[in-house]
């Protein structure tokens, strides 16, 4: 194993214009796949953030009492995902409204009686996964004696939600289609390599070196293919979310949450798979160059 990794460090070297195309087309390709799930992994983190902002204003019927609108609040209290429960009364909300629209608040200096209802405020909490999981409360929050009616920025989440969710199934074909177009680069350059070689192959083969003397440093190869240009497209992510990632917080866009890297985690597995990728690349090479 030793030799077979020494030769196959001697064949990167010696063919370094061909593995540093090959690498650097892996990188590109890494670089793309990593850019997509790092702008997944933060899509999905504004859309947790959102939703957990988000509040289902439930209006409370006319004439609905104090004791009425206690059990109500008591009642949606106990619902999992609620996080808080808060009562706002009809004038407070006027009040609130006067105090956003500004200057214009003289509009409703005619209003002699307030038209809007008393409402409960529902918090949602980290819990809560998904629209429809918040559908289902709003829907539970409705069906409540005293509750008139229930609204909540259902049009704009589905929206989002299908938006995020057609893009992370487009990620996911575009991502199946560069890891194939590694495997095929990776092929390749295997392949040229064995025809630059073939000479040097069929004397081995000739004095009595078997299949793992040729085929092991080539496996190397691959593997350390996949690493390198795994490695490179990583560090080209990172110096892009480090150049722009400060551009974008003074810019005022990171106010709801926090924009982060890929975690740890995840930059070991992509490294994995791209050596697994490289590697795969060259075992087809070799079984249909080599027949073994």
């Amino acid at each position: 194993m030793k030799d077979a990794i020494r030769r196959g460090f001697a064949d990167f070297l010696n063919y370094r214009y061909l593995h540093g195309i090959c690498v650097a087309t892996i990188a590109l390709s890494v670089f793309v796949i990593s850019a997509f799930g790092l702008f997944l992994l933060n899509a999905g983190d504004l859309m947790d953030s959102w939703k957990r902002g988000m509040r289902i204003i439930a209006y409370l019927a006319p004439g609905a009492g104090e004791d009425a609108r206690v059990q109500i609040m008591n009642e949606i209290r106990t619902y999992p995902g609620v996080a808080e429960v808060e009562y706002v009364s009809g004038q407070e909300a006027l009040e609130w409204l006067r105090n956003e629209i500004g200057r214009q608040s003289a509009l409703l200096d005619g209003i002699v009686d307030n038209p809007l209802p008393d409402a409960v405020e529902v918090s949602l909490s980290g819990d809560i996964d998904g629209t429809a999981a918040i559908a289902a409360l709003a829907s539970q929050i409705e069906v409540l004696p005293g509750v008139a009616d229930v609204e909540y920025a259902r049009q704009w989440l589905e929206r989002f939600d299908g938006i995020y969710n057609l893009f992370r199934l487009t990620s996911m074909v575009l991502i199946g289609l560069i890891v194939a177009a590694i495997m095929m680069i990776v092929a390749n350059t295997i392949r040229l390599i064995l025809y630059s070689r073939i000479e040097e192959i069929k004397i081995t083969r000739i004095i009595g070196a078997d299949d793992a003397f040729i085929k092991y440093p080539l496996y190397f190869e691959g593997g350390m293919l996949g690493f390198a240009g795994g490695l490179a497209g990583l560090m080209m992510l990172y110096a892009a979310f480090f150049i722009t990632v400060p551009q974008l917080s003074s810019a005022g866009m990171m106010v709801f949450f926090q924009v982060r890297f890929l975690p740890w985690g995840l930059v070991l597995l992509i490294l994995l798979v791209s050596m697994t990728v490289g590697w795969i690349g060259c075992y087809l090479s070799i079984r249909r160059f080599l027949k073994f």
